[in-house]
């Protein structure tokens, strides 16, 4: 009697992975030219320069799709800013997989706060009228201690990319800056995205051609 043989099938190979310091990428298929980006942050150089905030502001340009942070300290006996720095970024990136990120830290933030006894209420700010530094960034990396926060900013560019597909160039994600704050403050801005995050997942309405900037 024949000795029937089963041959194993073979698992399709992982598509190779290029890139270094920290940021690594592969292609989705052998014609394609998407990528799939993974970021290791423990490899990344951190920001070199730092911001301490006692407040924030977020506000939001609808017709552009952008979002500006405002971190500052207040002026005293006052609820305006007496300095400040803005960051923008886009709304895409802060609402989509940022925000999704940080749904386990924000409930370590909560522990952390439980554990001290401290209320999460945060002093209110005004909305600034004025101008301020401005920097940019399409990345944050946020890491929660005992007490405070740090929010360390970066940038990646579509050059980059753009170089990695068509030339496989490493891509290098470029630091911002780092903004240090207190838990209170940390869960004040959860506080402030939360609305802004979960309107996002719904249904928008069709857009008027008005400008439309909605601030926290």
């Amino acid at each position: 009697m024949p000795r029937t043989t089963h041959r194993r099938k073979s698992s399709p190979k992982p598509p190779p992975t290029f890139g270094s310091d920290g940021v690594f990428y592969s292609f989705l298929s052998e014609n394609s030219d998407q990528l799939q980006i993974n970021v290791d942050f423990a490899q990344v150089p951190p920001p070199q320069s730092y911001y301490y905030a006692d407040s924030l502001c977020v506000s939001l340009d609808e017709e552009l799709q952008m979002a500006i942070l405002s971190f500052g300290r207040r002026e005293e006996r006052t609820n305006r800013f007496a300095d400040r720095i803005d960051i923008a970024m886009p709304k895409k990136a802060l609402l989509g997989p940022f925000w999704a990120s940080t749904r386990p830290i924000e409930d370590a933030v909560d522990k952390i706060l439980e554990a001290s006894g401290i209320s999460a209420n945060a002093r209110p700010i005004a909305v600034p009228e004025s101008q301020a530094p401005t920097l940019f960034a399409n990345m944050i990396f946020l890491a929660v201690g005992d007490g405070e926060s740090t929010f360390d900013f970066y940038h990646m560019s579509p050059r980059e990319v753009h170089l990695a597909k068509t030339q496989k160039k490493n891509i290098l994600l470029v630091p911002t800056v780092r903004v240090i704050m207190s838990s209170v403050l940390t869960k004040e801005f959860f506080i402030k995205l939360r609305p802004h995050a979960e309107s996002a997942t719904r249904p928008q309405p069709v857009a008027d051609g008005s400008k439309r900037v909605a601030r926290t």
